[in-house]
Parts: structure tokens; sequence; C-alpha cells
């Protein structure tokens, strides 16, 4: 039987990822925090170590390889994710999160005192009401509303040919933007030790 850093390590190599033990110790440590915080304020609904490790981190990696741009913002970030997992696995990145809830955001900020990572930026309020003169090249949402409102919230803060990106499950195919095929791509998501189907939607503002 797999403990939770065995199941992250396999994991990470199935998904052909950088498996440096500094990356696999901050994402334990980011684990445990989640975890701990979790016992005061509802963070997530998970509380095994190694379903967080599979359906949070694993699954935010599964796309690490797919979302390229380097100012990306992560909206209803909620835990941290994927933000948090993107911008450890690539300090190259500047991550911005933002969340409506007090308690997410404080979280988030915490994990990125402890485990000090600067490439990111925690805003605790709604994204129709961020600052408009900021521009991302690239926006992420996972477990979000349906894309078409994702776009409708944030088509102020995303650049022109910057590019929207859901994570998403079989639902995705019941939305509005995927019956009129107005998507760029869609990407079917392997992640590791999950039985559920994931995908990865991609739309370009033009």
């Amino acid at each position: 039987m797999l403990n939770a850093e065995e199941i992250l390590r396999q994991g990470i190599g199935q998904l052909g990822l950088n498996d440096s033990n500094d990356i696999i110790s901050k994402l334990l440590i980011y684990k445990d925090i989640l975890l701990k915080w979790n016992k005061a304020f509802n963070l997530t609904a998970l509380r095994d170590e190694k379903t967080v490790v599979i359906n949070h981190l694993l699954d935010s990696l599964s796309v690490a390889h797919l979302i390229q741009e380097n100012d990306i913002l992560d909206v209803g970030s909620g835990a941290g994710l994927p933000g948090i997992v993107l911008a450890l696995y690539d300090p190259k990145k500047q991550i911005t999160l933002v969340d409506k809830v007090g308690k997410k955001a404080a979280f988030m900020r915490q994990v990125c005192i402890e485990l000090d990572i600067k490439n990111v930026d925690v805003i605790h309020c709604r994204v129709e009401d961020m600052d408009h003169n900021k521009k991302f090249d690239a926006i992420v949402a996972r477990a979000f509303s349906e894309m078409h409102l994702l776009i409708d919230l944030t088509k102020n803060i995303i650049k022109k040919n910057g590019y929207w990106y859901g994570m998403k499950s079989k639902k995705l195919m019941d939305e509005i933007i995927v019956k009129r095929k107005e998507f760029l791509e869609i990407h079917q998501i392997k992640v590791p030790f999950l039985e559920a189907d994931r995908y990865l939607i991609k739309l370009k503002n033009v």
C-alpha cells in the first residue's frame, strides 16, 4: 500500500514532470498545512492525505505542461488549487490567486509564508471587482462555474490573444460553449491514481 509521498512521487513520474526532492517536499508540506487548517475551516471536503494528494495535488499538476503562459490568474482559487501547485512547480510563473472568501485568502497567504513562495500574489475580492488596469496572459479556473460565466467575469482583465483554461469533469460536455464549438482545444487529462474523467478546455481571447 503506497503512502502519500509515494503516491505523489509516482504520480509526478507518470505525468513526466520534474520530481525534484524540493518540489516533493514543498507539496507535502502544503498538503499538511491544508489538512491542519481544514479541521477549523472547511477548505476542502477531502480529509484524507492520500485523496488530497491525488484529487488536489496531482490533479493540479496534470495540467502543468499544458499551461505555458507566465502571468496567470487563478479564479476562485479556494485552497490555492491549481495556482499554488503551478507556482511551486514552475517558479518562473507569476501566479495571482483571487477568492471572495476571506478565510481562503488567509489560508493561501499563510501557505505562501510557510513555504516562502515568492511568485504568488493573493487577492481577497470578487473577480469582477479586480483592477481592470492589470491584464493577464492566461486565466485558469478549477471547479468553477460554466466557462461562459468565467469569460464574462474576466474579459476585462485578460490580454488580447490571452487564454482561458477550465479544469473540468465530464459535465464540460454539456456546457453551451462546447455544444457551440466555441473553444480552441479540449484535452482529456489522465490524473494518476484517479478513476475519473478530467478535461482541460482552452479558449482564446481574440
